[in-house]
């Protein structure tokens, strides 16, 4: 899938608000959509949670939430996705500048990543798209880890709102 239309299907399932986009609303649209560019969007779903999966993200998170777990940093990184590519954007060259961007300290969105799977398994194909990736989005995360007890003097516009 381009990567044009899948940014444009996350905004219309954004519905015009700055929230991450509704697994209902996506839902509607993927259902217009034919088999074949449904497993397209959910491949690339997850090619770009798999592109968010920095060390440097998941301690930006940390400050965020208060703490981030495997799971919460992976609802995380679908909740990004689910804000657009302007925010997929920043959270890949700068994390600290998310603040603007962040309307809730829940900042997670586990099932929009599971939308096109669920829309498969109805029409009766039992297909994963994640599956075609080369990459699994829970793997080490790259770049050098952040210490816990120094996450804030990492972030500090990040801290700034939210420590």
């Amino acid at each position: 899938m381009p990567d044009e239309r899948f940014w444009t299907l996350i905004d219309q399932a954004r519905a015009g608000t700055s929230a991450s986009a509704s697994p209902e609303r996506l839902t509607a649209l993927l259902n217009q959509l034919g088999e074949d560019e449904v497993s397209d969007f959910g491949h690339t779903f997850y090619e770009n949670l798999c592109d968010l999966n920095h060390w440097r993200l998941w301690g930006a998170g940390y400050v965020v939430a208060g703490g981030m777990s495997d799971d919460s940093f992976h609802y995380f990184r679908s909740w990004i996705v689910g804000k657009g590519k302007q925010v997929f954007d920043v959270a890949r060259t700068d994390p600290d500048q998310l603040g603007p961007y962040i309307d809730t300290r829940e900042v997670d969105n586990e099932l929009l990543e599971y939308v096109a799977m669920k829309i498969l398994k109805r029409r009766g194909i039992e297909e994963d798209p994640r599956d075609r990736s080369g990459r699994r989005a829970d793997d080490e995360p790259e770049g050098e880890p952040f210490e816990e007890d120094n996450a804030a003097l990492a972030f500090p516009k990040l801290a700034a709102l939210f420590e």
